[in-house]
């Protein structure tokens, strides 16, 4: 472990040495749409007179990032990971080393008015607009449980556009939020080799019968799904592909970002950063829909149990269930310790999808 916390640490120095050099070499550049999520319109100053009532508006949400290639960055990244990760997959390697465009310009397009917006200081997108029912009605099409508006970001004098996908996500209902590594595709978060391996090389490998069981819940309960992760927005693309490839429900992604100057990217991933992100992205989806009901899937590895306790407290009536992945049967005590005060049915475990049940009600 110390050898690989090293070898990251040597490549952020050297880094910072190499980054004025940059200009010289010519890099490529992309723009990456992560599915988001919209929720009916809430307003405090009509909150009350529409207390039971939806509004016929909806908030929707945009994301993603706007990059280019740093090549040198990549060519010391592959080189250093040789030692420990072998068929590396170049293209990963290249989305995380790449270099955020900060502060650039990039418009939505493809909805009834156009919004611009700038990235932030890693070229991230992250903006929100309000649209009414009968436009978004309009611009549904197929794709999850309730349909996804698709719309397209480009860049501001860049021959760059992308196209992007909103799933709706109403008051009523009931949605899955589940975790990625480690709860449906197979990760080995305690393992820093096990990280990077799994992250830098290979295909991804999904848990079994975990896609098989969410496609039920999907058909069976109309459900939506969000996908809620600790796992770098740089990974989208091979998320996306790995779950498609391997028929998971289509929904929205919550991911976080990682940048070049984090400490290492293990550290990244296991950090306290990880759990206040997650706690985020859950009370929104709460507090943003009146009455929808939640299950929650996670694993043991990492702070999920831990998270969707604490949410449990604070919304109990809102959440059917909460299932934990826990691969090894010596692991389960530490979920009676932090599960002690949430009712028996309203939580269990789970090594494989087939373990899972076919109804929860």
């Amino acid at each position: 472990m110390l050898k690989v916390v090293n070898i990251i640490s040597y490549l952020l120095i050297l880094d910072r040495c190499i980054l004025t050099a940059n200009f010289l070499f010519s890099r490529d550049k992309e723009l990456i749409l992560i599915p988001s999520v919209a929720f009916r319109y809430r307003s405090n100053e009509i909150e009350s007179a529409i207390n039971n009532h939806s509004s016929n508006d909806w908030t929707l949400y945009v994301q993603g990032w706007f990059f280019e290639e740093n090549r040198i960055r990549a060519t010391l990244s592959k080189s250093a990971l040789f030692a420990i990760v072998h068929n590396i997959d170049k293209k990963r390697v290249a989305y995380f080393t790449a270099n955020g465009k900060k502060y650039k310009t990039v418009c939505i397009d493809g909805l009834p008015h156009e919004i611009c917006t700038k990235t932030d200081a890693h070229g991230s997108i992250k903006n929100q607009f309000q649209l009414p029912n009968e436009n978004v009605q309009n611009l549904l099409v197929t794709g999850g449980t309730y349909g996804k508006l698709e719309y397209f970001v480009s860049a501001h004098g860049e021959k760059i556009q992308t196209k992007g996908e909103i799933f709706l996500c109403d008051d009523n209902g009931i949605s899955i939020i589940s975790d990625i590594d480690d709860t449906i595709k197979i990760t080995g978060v305690t393992s820093v080799r096990a990280v990077l391996r799994n992250t830098f090389s290979g295909e991804y490998k999904s848990v079994p019968g975990m896609s098989e069981r969410y496609r039920h819940y999907e058909s069976y309960y109309n459900t939506t799904f969000h996908y809620l992760t600790a796992s770098p927005d740089q990974l989208y693309p091979f998320l996306r592909e790995f779950l498609q490839r391997e028929r998971f429900p289509l929904g929205s992604y919550h991911m976080r970002h990682f940048t070049w100057f984090d400490m290492s990217f293990f550290q990244f991933f296991s950090s306290k950063s990880f759990i206040k992100q997650k706690t985020i992205i859950l009370k929104m989806f709460f507090q943003e829909t009146r009455s929808r009901q939640f299950i929650l899937f996670g694993d043991i590895f990492q702070k999920d149990p831990e998270i969707y306790a604490t949410i449990y407290r604070q919304y109990p009536e809102r959440i059917l269930k909460i299932f934990i992945r826990v691969p090894s049967k010596n692991l389960k005590n530490r979920l009676n310790n932090v599960f002690e005060d949430i009712p028996k049915h309203k939580w269990g475990t789970f090594c494989n999808g087939f373990d899972l049940p076919e109804t929860f009600f």
